[in-house]
């Protein structure tokens, strides 16, 4: 009996040790992949309203929780029950949350009339959310939402024309915003989990990656950099990508000034690189693709985790710090898609575990150029990288 007593107790402290107990600082205490995960998703679920959402305490427009929670939600979603145990009613009362504040057009983030919570990010994440859930009874819903999406695809059907940068890709929603690598990808996702990618549509989607990625076969000019002299840009197909062709100051790689009578072209980086090779993997292009290939191999040439390669450290607007940890979670994404082989996963875990704060969350607290100072958020990139570590 007092053997049992010993063995026990001996299992309870081990327990609480891998659990990284109570406020331990993990500079202090280094604590194991999974319990820098199970921490953190802990301290997730902590911050969960009554009303089943997640709303943010800095910033006004995430204060909804039209675009947190299903960010959240499929963030916690995506790390297995025997990894971190789930509140009771937890989820459910997140996909109720999400259901409640869908509108008639299958919307998902303009609840609010005069203010547009990123109702594409938004929609999209919320029908991952659903498809995961796997309740039958949101067929209809994930349907409705689906072709929301669908409809926000800049193409003929809204009046765009097929030389415009704009065509096939999406971006913040129908009444403007930014759009980019990061909408278009994150659509694309959904509309792949939900199985509601059309050919045309998939078709339209590769065509916009072509054009961010800079590829020989993509037959619209670059767009020009402002300020530098007009010209033949020539090939500048390296395999990786740049964020947007219409909003060009959130190209975060900057530019390849004019020379030699060549214009100067947007430069490739790391977080969209990443986004853009998981897009072409969503709009149903093979791993051996060459586009593919060629996306995975400037990541190859760039691996660095701690920094988002390609982005500039001396430029004025402070993006290299800003997307610390959209570039940590976003990287191992694309490396867990290809199956990547190597110590990536390894060097992600040792990363995150040296910067969770006391309490189990994450917060970026070198700019709030990006939102990575709200804690919810940030905390919940750092959930994506760790479960697709594990």
């Amino acid at each position: 009996m007092r053997h049992t007593r010993i063995t026990l107790a001996l299992i309870t402290l081990l327990a609480a040790a891998s659990c990284g107990g109570g406020d331990t600082n993990p500079r202090d205490n280094p604590a194991t992949p999974q319990s820098t995960l199970q921490r953190a998703c802990a301290w997730l679920w902590k911050q969960q309203a009554a009303d089943g959402g997640w709303h943010s305490e800095t910033y006004g427009l995430m204060r909804s929780g039209q675009s947190l929670t299903p960010f959240v939600l499929h963030a916690l979603l995506s790390v297995p029950e025997e990894q971190v145990i789930r509140p009771d009613g937890g989820v459910e009362k997140g996909l109720a949350f999400i259901r409640t504040h869908t509108n008639s057009e299958g919307c998902l983030g303009r609840s609010d009339r005069d203010i547009a919570d990123y109702p594409n990010h938004s929609t999209a994440y919320a029908v991952r959310c659903l498809v995961a859930a796997g309740n039958k009874a949101d067929a209809k819903l994930i349907r409705q939402m689906c072709d929301y999406l669908l409809a926000q695809q800049f193409n003929a059907a809204n009046g765009t024309d097929p030389q415009s940068h704009r065509w096939g890709g999406w971006g913040f929603g129908s009444d403007g915003g930014v759009m980019d690598i990061g909408h278009t990808r994150h659509v694309l996702e959904a509309l792949h989990d939900a199985a509601s990618l059309d050919a045309a549509c998939a078709e339209r989607a590769q065509s916009f990656l072509r054009l961010l990625q800079r590829h020989p076969a993509e037959w619209r000019v670059q767009p020009e950099v402002p300020g530098e002299a007009p010209g033949d840009a020539g090939s500048t197909y390296d395999g990786g990508f740049y964020f947007s062709p219409t909003d060009t100051a959130m190209n975060k790689g900057r530019h390849q000034p004019a020379a030699g009578g060549r214009a100067a072209w947007y430069r490739s980086y790391a977080t969209a690189t990443c986004d853009g090779l998981l897009s072409l993997l969503a709009a149903g292009v093979s791993e051996t693709d060459e586009r593919v290939k060629a996306a995975a191999s400037w990541l190859d040439k760039h691996p660095a985790i701690d920094h988002p390669a390609g982005i500039p450290q001396d430029d004025p607007t402070p993006w290299y710090v800003a997307v610390h940890y959209y570039h940590v979670a976003v990287r191992a994404e694309a490396w867990r898609a290809l199956g990547r082989k190597g110590d990536w996963k390894t060097q992600i875990e040792r990363h995150l575990a040296a910067s969770q704060r006391a309490n189990g969350s994450f917060v970026n607290e070198n700019s709030p150029l990006m939102k990575e100072n709200d804690p919810v958020l940030c905390t919940a990139l750092a959930v994506v990288a760790l479960a697709h570590c594990a």
